[in-house]
């Protein structure tokens, strides 16, 4: 009974996949992702966010050995809700504007729960004559890809200064002097790579560490803000808003509440 159940459900994730890919207008745009990259994890995606095809590299990750084990799943059933709700927002995003997004710093959990940091780039797929299905991206292990990428080369040890240092303040003009630019050259260079400033991208890594701290110690707000880089309160708390839409409190209210999932 085992080997006929798994067989019907084979067929019909295979089939779910088969009913998605043939509305692509083009589906070279997904091989050419999965082709373009060393170290790549590669996923597409329907409306819904549910997977539609993923690569060896992100089932690994993931703890799985078949396609059909995340085929018509979403981020949901894989990651922690705090951080499923950001890729299904991003997902949105992408959608919702037609124009990829490019060079995002991500926290990202395997199978053992180990959170590393991966640079993610996503892109809408056109389908259906010319309408927006679905998304699909790749994500790069920073600390083994950039190394190979030539436009990081540059700022690798940046990154790696901000990943490592985050919680301590950070001047700018130091960044500079480490990819050997003055701060207006450095700044200009850092925002042909990564489609921010170096300061968002700071503001950026000290915002996913606090929603890791909200949500999986029992810090209080004043001392996540402190060990997070952030002096002030009052000003954590705004920013924090800002990029999340809640509050402190109420972030970790809500992924600590057992809530359900947006969709679901």
């Amino acid at each position: 009974m085992r080997v006929v159940w798994y067989y019907m459900r084979m067929m019909n994730t295979k089939a779910f996949q088969n009913r998605f890919l043939r509305r692509l207008d083009n589906q070279l745009h997904l091989r050419q992702l999965l082709d373009c990259l060393p170290e790549v994890f590669f996923w597409a995606k329907n409306r819904l966010s549910q997977f539609v095809m993923v690569n060896r590299a992100l089932l690994n990750m993931s703890g799985l050995k078949h396609e059909e084990e995340m085929i018509g799943k979403t981020d949901y059933d894989f990651s922690a809700r705090d951080l499923a709700d950001q890729y299904v927002e991003e997902d949105r995003r992408v959608m919702r504007g037609g124009v990829p997004v490019v060079n995002q710093a991500w926290l990202v959990s395997d199978c053992n729960g180990e959170l590393k940091w991966y640079i993610c780039r996503k892109i809408p797929l056109f389908g259906d004559g010319g309408k927006v299905i679905g998304s699909a991206g790749v994500m790069r292990d920073y600390e083994k890809a950039d190394t190979v990428l030539e436009p990081y080369r540059e700022m690798e040890k940046v990154v790696k200064y901000v990943f490592a240092k985050y919680a301590e303040k950070i001047d700018v003009r130091r960044l500079a002097a480490m990819a050997h630019l003055s701060v207006s050259q450095f700044d200009r260079k850092f925002k042909q790579v990564f489609q921010m400033t170096p300061q968002q991208f700071i503001l950026r890594v000290r915002i996913n560490a606090a929603c890791r701290a909200l949500t999986s110690t029992d810090q209080t707000v004043a001392q996540i803000a402190h060990r997070t880089g952030f002096y002030d309160q009052s000003y954590f708390t705004k920013q924090f808003r800002r990029q999340t839409g809640a509050t402190p409190v109420a972030y970790r209210n809500k992924y600590r509440s057992g809530g359900t999932p947006p969709g679901n």
